[in-house]
């Protein structure tokens, strides 16, 4: 009969946007048609997998109506075509019953709706669950459907969406999405024929450029930092881990009490707030800390009558917020949402995406959107950098602009991301990390270089001539040692053979200290008189690995160094290309022998800098002969010790 029935969502949505779409005879939008033409196209240089790509917001079922008319009308040249409408959520086949039936008309073609078990009617448009068809999956004639529609289609890789789809054989297959990436890495688009089939592309920073959704008003606060930021972040950590080392969470009640003073100070009259918590727990414990009767929650684990209950509360009532949880990621539009709040972190791109796009969509009283984000995550800084920049150098498409678009509206299409002090500093903080990433791979990629063409690693001691495109102060600073930058580029452990050499260096330097001093060296005087320049062989670190696989500790006395080891084939340590001459065995005059030993075994301390960099014991060691580390200093300046 052409009776479309209204639910209370939608009327509302009705009564919002000043506006029905029902029963009008509406046309695609200059991008809708680029994408069309585009499909098109491809499809008669036989495509037969695409992916189209659009915003939330921008229309991507109406697109893909569209499309199908077009291609009824001048491919199929035939009514009786048989369509499957793939999503994973009942409320977004409803919806998109109602967008079909608008674009394709309901006098030509039948439709029907199958999910929560339900069999599948004999219609040409079929509006089918997953949950529903994968249930039924050796039941799917192979060959039933001329055209497969899949919403949400990001989905696709993961076992029960690509079981079904793989079940079907269509002569079209569609996928429609707003977000073609997956955090497992899993790739969407190979799914549907590769970047050949890649159309629209019209993603967030194109609609918001183009002012086709809501602006959002983007204010970071990023979690206070912990005042060792710098060094956790050199240290490469995980992202995971950095996170949580990096920073010290707000208290909730602090974190309520800056959204709640920011409305106020922003004078948004009619607040509507969607809340996204990361758990049920955490939603349970900070709703306590919103004003009272003010704010309601959602989760999944409500049941349908209290979701849509506590829905139209906020909707029609005088609530200010909504929590969610594992909600309103897809498919559910609140159109006079003007307030979102990250509580917490998703590390999913795609997941805040989608809850971005939640509060975006235009109405005639909405423009603008405004967005608190309590990150406390290096990658979602990283996130909204990216799109803020992407935003930015985005050119204007002659496709993106309508006729119809509000001239009344005179922002700044360059997206304003507000940044709160803590969070200004880690973004300092991560363009030092990415140049000297970008620095510390160049380096990489010309000891590879030089390995490949030579097939030998460059000696040592002429290291600053054999690499002259580097510095050794450089090789310091990004791998701390020479040991570290060939392990690094070359990606080979501590036991691979190209390391001998160090083995011998090391084997060389004590056979030469023990022999000259009576005593084996310890860990940091090996590192430390390795040094060419400001470069050490190895570090203290890296010696103490090979002094274990020697099995030689330099705390024993009577330590045997093993001459005939088969690393030890030269007795030539190299500083500067020279033979290092150390402290002969002698005692000075007014030194007792304890001072000599002291003075013999920490010869390598030239100022009081180096004193504060040995370890406790050893400046205890120190201690109990010299009074002073004055006096020590002092003593090895009058030997000439160097």
């Amino acid at each position: 009969l052409g009776i479309e029935l209204v639910d209370r969502e939608k009327l509302q949505n009705l009564w919002l946007e000043k506006h029905s779409e029902i029963g009008r005879d509406i046309k695609p939008r200059k991008y809708q048609s680029a994408v069309i033409e585009d499909a098109i196209n491809k499809i008669d240089k036989g495509k037969t997998k695409l992916l189209l790509e659009m915003a939330t917001g921008l229309g991507k079922t109406y697109t893909a109506a569209y499309l199908l008319k077009k291609l009824i009308n001048e491919k199929f040249y035939s009514n009786k075509i048989k369509v499957l409408f793939l999503a994973h959520r009942v409320d977004i086949l409803l919806q998109s019953v109602t967008s079909f039936k608008n674009v394709m008309g309901i006098a030509s073609y039948s439709y029907s709706a199958c999910f929560a078990g339900s069999l599948p009617e004999d219609t040409d448009f079929i509006f089918g669950s997953l949950d529903t068809f994968y249930s039924r999956i050796n039941t799917i004639d192979k060959f039933a459907f001329d055209i497969v529609i899949v919403d949400e289609a990001h989905h696709v890789p993961a076992k029960t969406y690509s079981s079904v789809i793989n079940q079907i054989n269509p002569t079209i297959l569609l996928g429609l999405t707003a977000t073609p990436w997956r955090n497992d890495n899993k790739s969407v688009l190979d799914f549907f024929g590769g970047t050949d089939g890649h159309i629209g592309r019209y993603n967030l920073a194109w609609a918001i450029k183009h002012r086709k959704l809501a602006f959002p008003k983007y204010k970071v606060f990023c979690d206070d930092l912990n005042e060792n930021a710098k060094q956790i972040l050199d240290k490469g950590l995980t992202l995971a881990d950095i996170d949580k080392k990096l920073f010290i969470n707000k208290k909730e009640k602090e974190i309520v009490n800056i959204i709640t003073n920011d409305i106020k100070k922003q004078n948004i009259t009619s607040p509507k707030g969607i809340v996204f918590c990361s758990s049920i727990e955490y939603m349970n414990y900070i709703i306590q800390f919103f004003p009272m009767g003010k704010a309601v929650m959602v989760h999944s684990q409500m049941s349908d009558a209290t979701k849509r209950e506590n829905i139209r509360l906020f909707r029609e009532e005088n609530y200010h917020y909504i929590l969610a949880c594992d909600l309103f990621n897809e498919g559910i539009d609140i159109p006079e949402t003007n307030i979102l709040v990250f509580l917490r972190f998703t590390r999913s791109k795609t997941v805040w995406l989608q809850q971005l796009g939640r509060g975006l969509r235009k109405t005639n009283t909405k423009d603008y959107v405004h967005v608190y984000d309590f990150i406390g995550s290096i990658s979602r800084l990283k996130d909204i950098n990216k799109i803020q920049e992407e935003i930015k150098n985005k050119p204007i498409d002659k496709n993106g602009i309508e006729k119809d678009d509000n001239k009344n509206i005179h922002h700044d299409c360059n997206i304003n991301v507000n940044y709160n002090e803590s969070a200004a500093e880690v973004l300092a903080l991560l363009d030092e990390m990415e140049y000297r990433l970008s620095t510390k791979s160049n380096a990489m990629n010309l000891l590879r270089s030089y390995f490949n063409k030579n097939g030998k690693l460059p000696e040592f001691s002429a290291l600053d001539t054999e690499l002259v495109a580097i510095k050794l102060d450089q090789i310091n600073t990004l791998f701390n040692s020479y040991l570290g930058y060939i392990k690094a580029s070359l990606n080979i452990s501590e036991s691979s053979t190209l390391l001998s050499f160090s083995k011998q260096y090391c084997l060389d330097f004590i056979d030469i200290f023990k022999r000259k001093s009576g005593i084996i060296p310890n860990a940091r005087t090996i590192s430390i008189s390795s040094r060419l320049d400001s470069l050490p062989l190895y570090t203290e670190t890296e010696v103490r690995h090979i002094l274990k696989e020697l099995n030689i500790d330099p705390n024993k006395k009577d330590v045997s160094v093993p001459t005939d080891s088969k690393f030890l084939t030269t007795s030539k340590i190299f500083n500067k290309g020279e033979i290092v001459d150390y402290p002969k065995n002698r005692i000075i005059f007014n030194v007792s022998q304890e001072k000599s030993d002291i003075l013999r075994k920490y010869h390598y301390i030239r100022s009081h800098k180096d004193f504060s960099g040995l370890t406790e014991s050893e400046k205890n060691e120190i201690k109990s002969i010299y009074k002073s580390q004055f006096a020590f200093i002092r003593d090895l300046k009058k030997r000439g010790v160097k």
